[in-house]
């Protein structure tokens, strides 16, 4: 499973990233992104499973990412944090 993790705080993302064991779960990390409008990119060219999103970003709040990439990508799975 393909994860994408977006969150506009450095530390928030270096934080999940690092306390995920991703092999041991069987999960890949796509990539991180700061904003709403970066983190659509990324979905659109990783094309992730699961999307871990904060809801308030630059750009784009999480929510309205999650309505777009929703259009991109149906069967995306997504975790809101805050």
């Amino acid at each position: 499973m393909k994860v994408a993790v977006l969150d506009d705080e450095e530390k928030v993302c270096t934080l999940i990233c690092t306390l995920i064991e991703w092999k041991k779960l069987g999960l890949v990390l796509t990539g991180t992104a700061s904003d709403g409008i970066s983190g659509l990119e990324l979905i659109k060219s990783t094309k992730p499973d699961l999307l871990i999103t904060d809801i308030r970003m630059p750009g784009m709040t999480g929510l309205e990412l999650v309505k777009a990439a929703k259009e991109v990508s149906p069967d995306l799975q997504v975790i809101i944090i805050s």
